[in-house]
Order: structure tokens, then C-alpha cells, then sequence
């Protein structure tokens, strides 16, 4: 999907959803209508909750979280968290780093035994 696509008046997008969906109605049974609408639904939490994960993990990279709930916020009034982005503490963890590397070549190796005794 192009970026430029979003850039369009909002209420053009809740008219054409509002259009498409008395279209899908057409000679639908009710419980037809509910399965195409929990379908769709299905859809739009999907792509909820991978943008919401996708915005945590940009937001760690770039570090600077606001925080309203912490209680420095609600001392100072400043809602900024000192936290470092992530590739810094990555950067400053190579051990742990080799150790995650170790542990995902043993589930691999695991994995592929695995699977070969399923297939034996």
C-alpha cells in the first residue's frame, strides 16, 4: 500500500467502510453477516495489535518514553522516562547476547530433532 494513501480526508474513509459494509450485507443471512463481520473484525485486531507492538519496539529503539502513570510524572510533572534506547543497552550486553545466541542454536538443534523422530 502506497504512504500516500492515508493522506486523505478522514471522513472519506468511514464513508466508503460505511458503503462497503451495506454492499457485504447484500442477501446475507444474519448469521452470515456476523461471520463476514467477525471475520473482518478478526482483521482489524490483528493489524491493532501488530502495529501496537511494532510502535513498543520503535519506541524502545529511539528510547524518551512518556510515561503519564509514573510517579515521577505525578511528582515532577515531567512524564519523560530516562531510559536508554534499546540498541545502547544491547550495544553494552554482548555476553548476553552470545548467550541468547546459544540458547536459539540448542532449541533449533532440539526443533530438528524433533522433527525427525516425528517423521521416523
Amino acid at each position: 500500500m502506497k504512504k500516500n494513501s492515508f493522506l486523505y480526508n478522514p471522513k472519506t474513509y468511514t464513508l466508503s467502510s460505511m458503503i462497503i459494509g451495506y454492499l457485504l450485507i447484500g442477501d446475507l443471512t444474519a448469521n452470515e453477516q456476523n461471520a463476514l463481520g467477525n471475520w473482518l473484525e478478526n482483521v482489524g485486531q490483528i493489524l491493532e495489535g501488530n502495529a501496537a507492538f511494532q510502535q513498543l519496539i520503535e519506541e524502545r529503539f529511539k528510547g524518551n518514553t512518556y510515561n503519564i502513570n509514573s510517579k515521577k510524572y505525578k511528582k515532577t510533572g515531567n512524564p519523560q522516562m530516562d531510559n536508554l534506547p534499546l540498541l545502547d543497552i544491547l550495544s553494552n550486553d554482548q555476553a548476553t547476547i552470545e548467550e541468547l545466541k546459544r540458547i536459539i542454536k540448542n532449541l533449533e538443534k532440539r526443533l530438528d530433532e524433533l522433527s525427525q523422530n516425528k517423521k521416523a
